[in-house]
C-alpha cells in the first residue's frame, strides 16, 4: 500500500522522500574525485608534488611554497606563533606515496596546478640542507638589521656588543646591487641601474643606504614603514619614493616582494612584476 503524501513535509523532506519530481538534468561529478585536503599544501592549495616537513614543525608543506614564504618571512611559522629555530627540512616520502596511490585510483585526473600527472623528482637531503642554509642566512641578516636599529637607538650602547656584531654581518652583504627590469613608466626607468652601498652614511632603520652609480641624486633605502624605496637623495630616509616594495629584507639583494612604480602625478602606484634587485659586485658598465 502507498502511504498518503505528507502535506506538512518541508521541501528537503519531500525531495528525500521522492514526493517532488525533478527535471532530468546532468548529474554532478562524484565527490570522490575531489583532491583530499590532507594531500594539499596549506600554503599554495595544490596537491603535494615535493612535500617536506620542517624538523621544528610537524606539518607538511610543498617545498617551493614553503621556501617562497620563508624568503619573505625567514623562519616564520606559517600558522603563527614563535619563529622556528632552523629551516631544516626532510622529504615527506610517506605523503608522496599517498599522492601516488590517490593518482593511481583516479587515472583520468590531473591535479589542479600541475602541468601533468607526473610529480617530478623528490628533493635530496643535500638540496634541502643547502636551502635551509639559505633561509638561515636570510633570517640572520634580518635579525642583524633589527639589532643594528636597536643599537643605534641605545644611548648607552657598547660598540663591541651585539650591535657591533650585527653591523659586521650587514657589512658582509653585497656592496652593490642592480635594479633591473621594466618599470612600465619611461620616466621611472631612470631609477633602475646599479646602486653602490654608502658605508659613510648612518644606517636607516638598521639598513645601509645605496646611491646610484654615476647619479648620486638617486638613492635606495629602507624606511620604518617596512618598505624599500628608490627615489631622490633629498628624500633619503623618508617613507616615499618612485619605486617601492613592501619587504623587510635586511639587505636589498634579499628582496623578493613585488615592486610598485609611481605613475603620473596623482595616479598612485602600479605593480611592476618584472622589476627585481640583484647583487652586482662586478665592475660597472661603461658609461655608468
Amino acid at each position: 500500500a502507498h502511504l498518503p503524501p505528507n502535506r506538512d513535509a518541508t521541501p528537503a523532506q519531500a525531495l528525500a522522500g521522492g514526493m517532488i519530481a525533478l527535471p532530468h538534468e546532468p548529474v554532478a561529478a562524484p565527490l570522490d574525485d575531489a583532491e583530499p585536503d590532507e594531500l594539499t599544501c596549506p600554503i599554495c592549495y595544490t596537491m603535494f608534488r615535493d612535500p617536506v616537513i620542517p624538523t621544528d614543525e610537524p606539518r607538511v608543506y610543498e617545498r617551493d611554497a614553503l621556501l617562497a614564504f620563508w624568503r619573505r618571512r625567514p623562519l616564520a611559522s606559517f600558522f603563527g606563533g614563535e619563529s622556528l629555530a632552523s629551516a631544516r627540512m626532510e622529504p615527506a616520502l610517506h605523503v608522496r606515496e599517498q599522492v601516488a596511490a590517490w593518482l593511481a585510483a583516479h587515472p583520468g585526473h590531473t591535479p589542479e596546478g600541475w602541468t601533468s600527472r607526473e610529480p617530478g623528482p623528490t628533493s635530496s637531503p643535500a638540496e634541502l640542507d643547502r636551502l635551509a642554509h639559505e633561509i638561515a642566512h636570510l633570517a640572520a641578516v634580518r635579525r642583524a638589521a633589527e639589532a643594528a636599529e636597536a643599537f643605534a637607538a641605545d644611548e648607552d650602547r657598547d660598540p663591541g656588543g651585539a650591535g657591533g656584531e650585527a653591523l659586521l654581518l650587514l657589512r658582509a652583504q653585497a656592496t652593490a646591487v642592480r635594479l633591473r627590469g621594466a618599470t612600465g613608466h619611461p620616466a621611472r626607468a631612470a631609477f633602475t641601474g646599479r646602486y653602490v652601498r654608502r658605508d659613510d652614511l648612518p644606517l636607516l632603520a638598521g639598513r645601509f643606504a645605496f646611491a646610484k652609480q654615476g647619479d648620486p641624486d638617486k638613492m635606495l633605502w629602507f624606511a620604518r614603514n617596512g618598505f624599500w624605496h628608490a627615489g631622490r637623495a633629498a628624500d633619503l630616509g623618508r617613507q616615499t619614493g618612485f619605486l617601492i616594495v613592501a619587504d623587510s629584507a635586511g639587505a636589498p639583494e634579499h628582496i623578493v616582494g613585488e615592486w610598485q612604480v609611481a605613475g603620473p602625478r596623482g595616479s598612485g602606484f602600479v605593480p611592476a612584476p618584472g622589476l627585481r634587485c640583484e647583487p652586482d659586485e662586478a665592475e660597472p658598465d661603461e658609461g655608468e
